[in-house]
């Protein structure tokens, strides 16, 4: 028996170039205080260690099966994995790092500078959602928020595992704007993403003159929610009743028939709404849970960046409409 037939180690890294994965040990108590399950959530005491990466290629269990969060990034994912907590049957995991690292490497899958053949990258993504879908203690299930920078996996993922079920969150642009520029690691996050961001909505929409040199930090967020946008609407016509688009915004203004909605998406039992609805992850910020931050406050909040960056706001939003005045036919899916 390895470290790998454990519910309890999970994929921790992945070293494509060392072609190996560090497997640790999280109990339930771990995972659910970890905002991130990546470095800052490791303990001086961790227990874990390394395996050769084709056994982890070799992984696979039919039984188990995760259900997802994707998202747009910055747009309250930590807040709703936190929600669902709130079913006693429920671990979520936030953010695993080998999904980020597999998800950096899919684009190259089929050049000649992949470390991974095609198959082998397809194999890994396998091995590490049965790995990831196993709960522990008394867990009936687990969801996986993955970090924005893997929403490349949701569709390779929706495809090879038919029992799985997404949520794709995002929030109306001119909050996304606001969210993400009041806050200068928000902006880093989303320019350090445009790249791929761009490569795809070419792709999508067949438009020649985008480059990325061209757009301000602003319209690269902008370009970014496009981008998404495009991805959760492609999403959503292939797989229908498995994925369900939920807007953050309406989760906070109606919170218990948005609740519902994902309960009765996720298959959940509708007595966990009431204690969703009480959970004090809506007075907390959800990735430091010590510090309270509430919806008034996230609404304050989001009402100064919108009278501060203003100015730039105007000058991305002006990017978009320009946008869809090349492209009018994609309206309908960017709302």
């Amino acid at each position: 028996m390895t470290p790998l037939d454990d519910p309890a180690y999970l994929p921790f890294k992945l070293d494509l170039v060392g072609r190996r994965a560090l497997l640790v040990r999280f109990d339930a108590a771990q995972r659910r205080e970890a905002a991130f399950l990546d470095d800052r959530a490791l303990s001086p005491q961790a227990d874990g260690g390394w395996i050769p990466l084709d056994q982890l290629l070799s992984f696979s269990i039919e039984a188990a099966h995760a259900d997802a969060i994707f998202h747009i990034g910055h747009c309250g994912s930590t807040l709703l994995s936190r929600l669902l907590e709130s079913w006693p049957r429920v671990q979520a995991l936030r953010e695993p790092l080998p999904l980020r690292t597999l998800a950096e490497a899919w684009p190259q899958r089929t050049q000649p500078e992949s470390r991974l053949s095609a198959r082998d990258t397809e194999h890994c993504l396998d091995a590490l959602w049965s790995a990831l879908s196993r709960p522990v203690a008394d867990g009936g299930r687990v969801v996986i928020k993955a970090t924005s920078s893997c929403n490349v996996l949701a569709e390779p993922l929706l495809r090879g595992h038919p029992e799985t079920r997404a949520i794709l969150l995002d929030m109306p642009l001119r909050s996304y704007l606001a969210t993400l520029l009041k806050s200068p690691d928000s902006s880093r996050d989303a320019t350090a993403g445009a790249i791929d961001r761009l490569r795809d909505l070419r792709a999508r929409c067949g438009d020649e003159d985008l480059f990325l040199h061209a757009l301000s930090v602003p319209q690269q967020c902008a370009m970014g929610w496009v981008a998404e946008r495009l991805r959760f609407a492609a999403l959503a016509r292939a797989y229908g009743e498995r994925v369900l688009r939920i807007d953050f915004e309406q989760l906070l203004a109606e919170p218990e028939s948005t609740l519902e909605r994902i309960a009765a998406h996720y298959g959940l039992a509708p007595g966990g709404i009431v204690d969703a609805m009480r959970s004090p992850a809506w007075d907390r910020y959800s990735k430091a849970q010590s510090h309270g931050y509430g919806r008034e406050d996230r609404a304050h909040d989001l009402m100064l960046a919108m009278q501060r960056h203003g100015a730039d706001i105007a000058h991305a939003e002006q990017w978009h409409e320009a946008f869809l005045q090349r492209h009018p036919q994609l309206a309908a899916d960017l709302g």
